[in-house]
């Protein structure tokens, strides 16, 4: 059965959209559910347990649906895609790194288990964002199905307020941060062809934004979002084409 509904959204543009957007929503609530039901899971050596926990849990859920529709391959699962083209995420990293200029803190214990988590949201995302949303949506086109993507990786992290407890007023700003960063991520998945390099760089970013002490300045995200954006758009378009799925698959 759900080998049948891939191929039926990978021919159909109107069931894309349908796709990407439920796609989408399994993943968050796949986080959600399985961060509610568990027990509180922070052990002195592992603070961070119960959060990974959830998005593991979110990464498989992916992987099932990727394999049962046929889309490992197509989504940079299976490949580490061409390496030389790694370096265009340069820019990610020194951004990343601009923010951690105050420094990391926390316990050795906290550190740690945050590259743990880190590794864990940045694969479980990637996996969904770039890797299953962006091939479902692949029927509306290139460009639509990247810029539905990227909405969807940025509105997807209202969740944070809707269920994390987080402020309004920095999750609308996280929100079109992510877009921005989605969108950037999507365009490089498409020119290297493959999810791994996000995944690594999506975690760097991560862990030295929150391990960071202090805000980061509204300068530096500013310029953040413009180089997401246009790194992004210029990826995009040199992205080499993929070939289209075979009829019946």
């Amino acid at each position: 059965m759900l080998t049948r509904c891939g191929s039926w959204v990978r021919r159909n543009p109107a069931l894309g959209a349908v796709g990407a957007v439920g796609v989408a929503a399994v993943w968050q609530a796949t986080i959600v559910v399985v961060a509610k039901a568990l027990p509180p899971l922070d052990p002195g050596w592992f603070p961070q347990l119960g959060p990974t926990v959830a998005n593991l849990a979110g990464a498989a859920v992916m992987l099932v649906l990727l394999r049962a529709w046929g889309l490992l391959a197509a989504g940079g699962v299976t490949s580490l895609g061409a390496t030389a083209r790694w370096v265009v995420l340069l820019p990610l990293a020194v951004l990343a790194g601009l923010a951690a200029l105050p420094g990391i803190e926390g316990s050795t214990a906290t550190l740690v288990g945050g590259v743990v988590l880190m590794l864990s949201v940045g694969v479980s995302e990637e996996l969904s964002s770039r890797a299953l949303v962006l091939e479902v949506a692949r029927p509306l086109g290139r460009v639509p199905a990247v810029v539905l993507t990227a909405v969807l990786f940025g509105v997807g992290h209202l969740g944070n307020w809707l269920f994390f407890g987080s402020p309004l007023g920095n999750t609308l700003w996280q929100v079109l941060e992510a877009g921005a960063f989605g969108f950037c991520l999507c365009g490089a998945r498409l020119y290297i062809g493959s999810i791994w390099p996000l995944a690594l760089v999506h975690a760097l970013s991560d862990y030295l934004e929150i391990y960071s002490p202090g805000k980061t300045p509204d300068w530096l995200q500013a310029v953040t979002v413009v180089v997401d954006l246009g790194l992004g758009l210029v990826l995009l378009l040199r992205a080499p084409e993929a070939p289209a799925p075979a009829p019946g698959s």
